[in-house]
């Protein structure tokens, strides 16, 4: 009896752990003030895209970036070795376009990361902005950095970055995901102690761009490398409360998409250094794994399934606090009812990812990873 109370605390200890740090975060959100642009002196900034066959995106992407409202900006546009017909489509576009300060570069070296040193080396301004070529942006997307860039002075400004809106389950499910994700990073960056961020909405310098180790030799993770790098150096980092600041981004079409995009993630996860990141990571990974296995318990000793029960319960109203909290600002609506029901599959969802490299070739567009 002893042995089954000890083994029931240990499941219990990522349950502790994981709650205190999402009421942490709630309060941290909820107190935070919705930031929104003054007028300040036109900072130049340049926006650098890279991109490998988005040949269905870009005509968006350049209308989109043509409604900003910002007098000083440069667009400059990687091409990461396309395949498809990308490079006709955009210089069709470019074409026809009189207003918009655009560049395009070919990258001679393979990757994301190789892209964006080239388009960061082609940069005439001090102040880089990193995006997708699958993003969207409200027109006063450049002026609310850069306005908040002139107030705080940061070395690395974090936006918002939230999923289109489609039908269907998968797509529901990765809106509210990924909500969830970009709440705990936000709220953490507003703690003054970042745990994550998305290359698709990243301000930084140049400068600093040129001197960070970014990881070479692992193809994905240019946003996470950046963050530890600049955490490393004592760099000042803040995030950006503010739904003008944000950019919507594709959801993954397919499960075999998601799960590829999703084993992209964890693959870095091994190469990380900080200590905050990994032990956020750890608990999450703890608390998700620990659910299955006190309901599997549970044959044992009906002890289990309490601890089961307080595992979801917990986790349920915790998640769902926080997700109310940012509902607004991520312009999502959520039930209780809705985060229970996609509680019962995430332990699955983890498993799937941890398992599909077993399976399938982890890969972006072409390439293996």
């Amino acid at each position: 009896m002893i042995m089954i109370e000890i083994a029931i605390l240990i499941l219990l200890l990522p349950l502790v752990a994981y709650a205190s740090q999402i009421a942490d975060w709630y309060f941290q959100w909820v107190k935070s003030a919705y930031y929104e642009p003054i007028e300040t002196q036109k900072l130049g900034v340049s926006v650098i895209i890279p991109f490998k066959d988005e040949a269905s995106n870009l005509g968006k992407l350049i209308d989109s970036l043509q409604q900003q409202v910002h007098p000083k900006y440069e667009i400059i546009l990687v091409n990461d070795q396309s395949e498809d017909e990308s490079l006709t489509i955009l210089h069709e576009k470019i074409s026809k376009q009189t207003s918009l300060d655009v560049k395009l570069h070919n990258t001679s070296s393979c990757g994301k990361k190789a892209a964006i040193l080239t388009g960061v080396n082609a940069a005439k301004y001090p102040l880089i902005i990193t995006t997708d070529a699958d993003c969207t942006f409200h027109p006063e997307w450049l002026t609310t950095l850069t306005s908040f860039y002139h107030e705080k002075k940061a070395d690395l400004i974090i936006g918002p970055v939230s999923i289109q809106e489609r039908k269907g389950y998968l797509n529901r499910f990765q809106r509210i995901d990924f909500a969830a994700l970009q709440l705990c990073g936000g709220a953490a960056a507003l703690q003054q102690k970042p745990i994550m961020c998305n290359g698709a909405n990243l301000m930084g310098s140049k400068e600093d761009y040129l001197q960070a180790q970014l990881q070479p030799e692992i193809a994905s993770g240019d946003d996470m490398f950046l963050l530890e790098w600049m955490k490393q150096k004592k760099r000042s980092i803040h995030f950006v409360k503010s739904y003008k600041a944000a950019v919507l981004t594709n959801p993954c079409n397919t499960l075999k998409e998601f799960l590829q995009q999703r084993s992209r993630w964890a693959k870095k996860a091994p190469h990380y250094k900080d200590k905050q990141i990994i032990r956020t990571g750890l608990v999450v990974t703890l608390l998700n794994a620990f659910i299955p296995i006190s309901l599997l318990a549970s044959i044992w000793s009906t002890l289990f399934l309490f601890a089961f029960a307080a595992m979801l319960v917990i986790k349920t109203v915790s998640d769902y606090s926080l997700l109310k909290a940012g509902s607004q600002d991520f312009k999502i609506r959520i039930t209780l009812f809705e985060v229970f029901y996609w509680q019962l599959h995430y332990p699955i969802y983890v498993l799937a990812v941890l398992l599909f490299p077993l399976f399938y070739t982890v890969k972006w567009k072409s390439r293996s990873i």
